[in-house]
């Protein structure tokens, strides 16, 4: 596919609505197409399946064009862990036998059900895995058949997609990273881009207050440093203006970069879709 013609389709899933945004072109982005739709969460018997569900509905209308697509998955569907830096890995499937000891340190057996991935950041220093249910994997793509003209490029979880986009943002501090979801919170710490803990909890985060509440617990659990840091949050409608200060923490607003065809005040509904590079 030539790169000035490129189409790319950028799909967020969440436990009970999808947003599709369809972006044409390189070098001089512009939106071409957009499209949410929601459905009961409690579809199903996994709270994935209503998602699984209309991805695929969704994909049979796509159309003909050629295009790649990015799907990235709420962190309702994700869990995520540090893994230790550890010099006796040898190979990579020494390393996915190691995540996967670590998810089951915490999870137990169900985690080997789960289709498991490891950060890039240097082998020296902890990072970050996730894992998902390996069903939601396999529904996600067979909904792009091998001769279909939209083609699944990559899977990415929430944390990651807005990791790597603000990743620059992140480079020489000591930050955390807040994604906020309808009842759902990750929060991670970084120093000079290296994540010192994860935390992706259940809960209602409406605003600064609720966000300083958990920011409080989870620095006094792993015994971060006493004085408030900047915090970055995406995604989060309690945020009206570009920061905000509540408990001695100060929030700053991560804002996209503005995409043609698509306003400022349009953007909540696909945000998290967004994110993905």
């Amino acid at each position: 596919m030539s790169r000035l013609s490129r189409h790319r389709i950028l799909i967020a899933l969440a436990p009970d609505s999808l947003a599709l945004v369809g972006i044409r072109g390189a070098f001089r982005p512009r939106v071409a197409e957009r499209r949410t739709t929601a459905w009961d969460p409690a579809f199903g018997a996994e709270p994935w399946q209503g998602a699984g569900a209309a991805l695929a509905q969704l994909v049979a209308k796509i159309g003909s064009e050629n295009s790649e697509v990015t799907v990235v998955l709420s962190n309702h569907f994700v869990r995520y862990t540090l893994v230790p830096a550890s010099a006796a890995l040898g190979n990579a499937e020494e390393e996915a036998a190691f995540v996967r000891y670590c998810f089951s340190k915490i999870h137990g057996e169900r985690s080997k059900e789960w289709d498991v991935r490891l950060s890039r950041q240097s082998a020296g220093t902890a990072r970050i895995a996730s894992a998902v249910d390996s069903k939601l994997i396999e529904v996600i793509r067979g909904a792009f058949p091998a001769k279909a003209k939209a083609k699944l490029v990559s899977v990415q979880p929430y944390l990651m997609s807005a990791f790597n986009r603000w990743r620059a943002l992140l480079k020489g501090a000591r930050a955390w990273l807040l994604l906020v979801e309808p009842q759902r919170a990750c929060l991670a710490h970084f120093e000079d881009e290296r994540c010192t803990t994860v935390r992706n909890t259940r809960g209602s985060f409406e605003g600064p207050v609720q966000w300083a509440e958990l920011l409080d617990r989870e620095r006094h659990q792993v015994g971060a440093a006493e004085t408030p840091e900047g915090v970055y949050v995406h995604a989060a409608r309690g945020l009206t203006g570009s920061s905000a200060e509540a408990q001695g923490w100060t929030f700053s607003k991560l804002a996209l970069d503005p995409v043609e065809g698509l306003a400022a005040a349009e953007t909540d509904p696909y945000s998290m879709a967004l994110c993905a590079r």
